[in-house]
C-alpha cells in the first residue's frame, strides 16, 4: 500500500507551516501601514484641533456686545522699576461718574469708557500664538497680580477689565508686547498686540488701539476748569509776587513773609479790542506800594495779555487733590479752620496760608479775572508739584520725552469765585418829568366849571371862552406830564429789575462754581502758569523802533 503525500501544504485538520508565515507577513504589513498612516495623520488631526478651537475664538469676548452696558472700567499697569502697581478706575456712581484713583474727582467718562468699550467688540483674534504658560513673559501677558510680581520681573502686561453696573465681569484683558509688524490703516491707530483672556493660557494676536485704554487724568475728566469765553473778560489783575510761610522761633506761631513785585489792573475793550493799564504799583523793599506809569518807550504786551485771555478760556488741569474741610460758602477759612491744624498744615504744605478774616494768601501770586457777567475768579498759585503720568505708550522720541516732562511738571491753584458789580453795566435811569402842582388838573378844571359869563355880554362870553380853553390845555398838560412821569418811572423799574435780575443770577453762578472747587486744589502745568501769570516784563514791553519816532 503506497502513501500519500499532501501536495496542497496543508495537513489534515489546519493550514501548513508555510502558508501560516506567509499570512503572518501580510498582516504584519498591513499593520505597519495602517500605523504609518495613523502617524502621518495625527499632525493634520492636532493641526484640525487648533484650528478649531481657534475657531471658536473668533473675537476675544462674545458676551461682550454692548457698549452701555459698560458702567465701569479698571486698569492695573506694572512698574518695572519698583515693582508697585498703578491701577486706575473710572466708575460710574449714585448716577455720577467718579475716578476713585482721584478721591472720586468727577469724571466726563461715558463718550471715553464706551470707546473703551467698543473697542473690545467683536474684536477678532487673528491668530493663535501660544498654548504655553511658559510663553507669557516672552509676550508681556503675565497678570498683574499684586502677590505675585516682583522687584526685577519682566513681561508683565496691562490689565484691562470691564463690568457692568452689577459687577459682571464683561471683558478681563491682558494687554502685551507689540509685534513690530505692521497692523490696520494709516489713521486707525491700532497696532499688533500679543494679548490673553485673564485666566486663560492662550495667547492670541490682534490689532488693538491701546490709547483707549489710557489713565492719564486729564482723558478723563473736564478739562476747561472755569468754562468762560475768552471773550467775555473785561478785567485783569496780576499780582506778582512772592510768599513764604515759617514758624517763629520764641512764639511757635506761623509767619507769613512777603515779597511783592507789582501789581496792575489792566482793562480789555472788546468794541475797540485794545487792552489799557488802569493801574500799575511797584514795591519797594518793604513792600510799599508806589504807583507807575508806563514809560515813554513802553506799551502793553497786548499779544502776552491776549494769550493769557484765551489760556483762560482753556485753562487745563492735570491732577487734583482733595481740600481739607472747613471753608465757608466763598471759600475763606471759616474761624474753626484755623484751629484745624491738620487742615492748616493741607494748605501750607501747598503753598496757601489762611490770615486775618479768613483771607488766604498764596507763595506764588494770584490773577484775579473779571467777566463781563460781574463774576470774579481768584486764581491764587501755590508750590510747585510733580504729577505721576499715566500709564500709555512709551515716549519714544526725544520731543515726546521733552512734551511729557513738560506736562508732569505743575504747580497748586486755589480756584474761588464771587461777585464785582462794578463789572456790570448799571441800568440807565432816566430822570423822572417834574410832576405836575398838586390840583393843577383839578383846580383848572373846576375853573372851567365854574366861569360863567352873564347873557348878552358878548365880552364876557369871549373872555370865558379864553378861560375855559386855557384851563382845558393847563389840564391836558398836567395830565400828559403824569402820564410821561408813570411812564419814566415804569421803565426805570424795569430797567432796574433786569438789573437785580442779572445780579441775582450772578450770585447764583458764584455759589455753582465755589460749589465745584470747594473740595479741590487743582494742579496746572508749569506751562499754564507762565501764560496766566505774567510778571510785569510780560505784561509790558518796549515799543518798536519805528513807533518810537512817530
Amino acid at each position: 500500500m503506497h502513501s500519500h503525500h499532501d501536495t496542497t501544504g496543508q495537513a489534515a485538520g489546519g493550514p501548513s507551516r508555510a502558508f501560516r508565515r506567509t499570512a503572518a507577513f501580510l498582516a504584519a504589513g498591513a499593520g505597519l501601514l495602517l500605523l504609518g498612516g495613523w502617524l502621518n495623520l495625527r499632525p493634520t488631526l492636532r493641526q484640525r484641533a487648533v484650528v478649531g478651537e481657534a475657531d471658536q475664538a473668533k473675537v476675544l469676548f462674545p458676551d461682550l456686545a454692548d457698549a452701555s452696558k459698560a458702567a465701569s472700567l479698571e486698569i492695573v499697569s506694572f512698574d518695572d522699576a519698583t515693582a508697585t502697581l498703578k491701577p486706575f478706575k473710572v466708575v460710574r456712581s449714585e448716577g455720577v461718574w467718579v475716578l476713585p484713583s482721584h478721591e472720586n474727582y468727577p469724571a466726563d467718562a461715558k463718550d471715553q469708557l464706551a470707546a473703551a468699550a467698543t473697542e473690545l467688540i467683536d474684536r477678532p483674534v487673528l491668530d493663535v500664538v501660544s498654548d504655553s504658560p511658559g510663553d507669557h513673559e516672552t509676550y508681556g501677558v503675565i497678570e498683574p497680580d499684586p502677590e505675585k510680581v516682583k522687584v526685577g520681573m519682566t513681561g508683565v502686561g496691562q490689565l484691562v477689565e470691564i463690568r457692568d453696573a452689577s459687577g459682571n465681569k464683561l471683558a478681563r484683558l491682558i494687554v502685551g508686547k507689540e509685534d513690530k509688524r505692521p497692523a490696520g490703516g494709516p489713521s486707525s491707530g491700532r497696532t499688533l498686540r500679543f494679548v490673553r483672556r485673564a485666566g486663560q493660557d492662550r495667547v492670541y494676536r490682534v490689532e488693538l488701539d491701546t490709547s483707549k485704554f489710557t489713565t492719564r487724568f486729564d482723558d478723563w475728566i473736564e478739562k476747561d476748569l472755569l468754562k468762560i469765553s475768552p471773550w467775555d473778560v473785561r478785567r485783569l489783575t496780576i499780582d506778582d509776587s512772592a510768599c513764604s510761610f515759617g514758624v517763629d522761633e520764641a512764639s511757635g506761631r506761623p509767619t507769613i513773609s512777603l515779597d511783592r513785585t507789582c501789581r496792575a489792573e489792566l482793562a480789555y475793550d472788546d468794541k475797540e479790542a485794545a487792552w489799557s493799564l488802569v493801574k500799575l504799583e511797584a514795591f519797594d523793599d518793604k513792600n510799599q506800594p508806589k504807583e507807575e506809569k508806563l514809560g515813554e518807550g513802553e506799551e502793553l504786551a497786548s499779544g502776552k495779555l491776549n494769550d493769557l485771555r484765551n489760556a483762560l478760556g482753556d485753562l487745563k488741569i492735570i491732577d487734583v487733590v482733595r481740600k481739607p474741610s472747613g471753608l465757608s460758602a466763598d471759600l475763606k477759612a471759616e474761624e474753626a479752620f484755623a484751629g484745624n491744624r491738620e487742615a492748616v498744615t493741607s494748605l501750607a504744605q501747598r503753598g496757601f496760608f489762611a490770615i486775618q478774616k479768613g483771607d488766604i494768601v498764596s507763595s506764588s501770586g494770584e490773577t484775579i479775572v473779571g467777566m463781563k457777567d460781574g463774576v470774579e475768579y481768584l486764581l491764587r498759585f501755590g508750590n510747585a508739584t510733580t504729577v505721576a503720568g499715566g500709564e500709555g505708550e512709551p515716549a519714544s522720541t526725544a520731543n515726546e520725552k521733552a512734551a511729557e516732562a513738560e506736562s508732569s511738571n505743575g504747580r497748586y491753584l486755589f480756584v474761588s469765585a464771587r461777585l464785582n458789580e462794578d463789572l456790570l453795566e448799571k441800568p440807565k435811569l432816566d430822570p423822572l418829568p417834574e410832576a405836575p402842582a398838586e390840583g393843577e388838573g383839578k383846580d383848572a378844571a373846576a375853573k372851567k366849571d365854574g366861569d360863567t359869563a352873564p347873557a348878552g355880554a358878548d365880552g364876557g362870553t369871549d373872555g370865558a371862552a379864553d378861560e375855559l380853553k386855557k384851563a382845558e390845555e393847563a389840564e391836558a398838560k398836567a395830565q400828559a406830564a403824569l402820564e410821561e412821569r408813570r411812564r419814566v418811572e415804569s421803565e426805570n423799574r424795569r430797567r432796574q429789575e433786569q438789573y437785580d435780575e442779572q445780579v441775582k443770577g450772578t450770585k447764583k453762578r458764584v455759589r455753582d462754581l465755589n460749589n465745584r472747587f470747594a473740595d479741590w486744589y487743582y494742579v496746572v502745568s508749569d506751562k499754564e502758569y507762565d501764560k496766566i501769570h505774567l510778571g510785569r516784563d510780560g505784561m509790558i514791553q518796549k515799543k518798536a523802533a519805528d513807533e518810537k519816532k512817530d
